[in-house]
């Protein structure tokens, strides 16, 4: 019996260690005790507590929290946040003789992870017609999105501009989100992709707005 316990000890152990190691960077819920180990007793035990937390490789604790006990995030609001999931997006600006341009039309995801992924539809593939950005939740309802396209030129075997879109948006509702974005075109410099020869040689600012994509939608203009 000795002998049995410990080898499902064991290999509770390698389970557990090998759970982390494919999953380095897991959000979910950490199980916190409760009462401490040593006052552990199966008639006085009164269970556990859920909260909301990041795994962490390295040195130091393995779950940092990110939410209280009640599921809000350390900064005042709901952790589990509403831009995530796949979006219809629309950026336009305002021309000069204050008609409305479209700048770009496409898709886009917002990742859990707080990463995100474009797909224009303005931009032939062999252009790069796909970009990354990172985001950040700055209120309630609010996001801040830092966002690099890169460019090539017609041919689509030179590069031809870093870019930069930056985006502050709020949730309208659950299925709408509406902002304004900052948009930077740098000429390149010749060497590593993402690198600019100086200052922006264009600064187009506008608004953009997005709908979003559920397992019901369709091709705008379809129905």
């Amino acid at each position: 019996m000795k002998s049995s316990l410990r080898l499902l000890s064991a290999a509770l152990i390698l389970g557990t260690g090998g759970l982390f190691a494919l999953n380095p960077a897991h959000a979910g819920c950490g199980f916190v005790p409760a009462v401490k180990p040593s006052a552990w007793d199966s008639t006085e035990q009164t269970g556990v507590t859920l909260r909301q937390a990041v795994y962490s490789p390295g040195s130091g604790p393995r779950f940092l929290p990110v939410a209280d006990d009640a599921g809000h995030g350390l900064g005042g609001w709901n952790y589990e946040s509403g831009i995530v999931g796949m979006w219809r997006f629309q950026m336009v600006t305002t021309a000069p003789n204050g008609t409305s341009a479209l700048v770009d039309d496409g898709y886009a995801q917002w990742h859990a992870d707080g990463t995100e992924i474009q797909n224009s539809g303005l931009h032939a593939p062999k252009t790069s017609n796909f970009c990354l950005g990172v985001w950040k939740q700055t209120g309630p309802d609010t996001y801040r999105l830092n966002h690099f396209p890169m460019a090539w030129d017609a041919t689509g075997d030179n590069p031809s501009n870093p870019i930069q879109l930056t985006m502050s948006v709020k949730l309208v509702d659950h299925d709408h989100f509406a902002g304004t974005y900052t948009l930077k075109v740098y000429t390149w410099d010749g060497t590593e992709l993402t690198n600019a020869s100086g200052p922006p040689v264009a600064v187009i600012k506008g608004t953009v707005s997005a709908v979003r994509v559920t397992i019901d939608s369709v091709v705008p203009g379809s129905m």
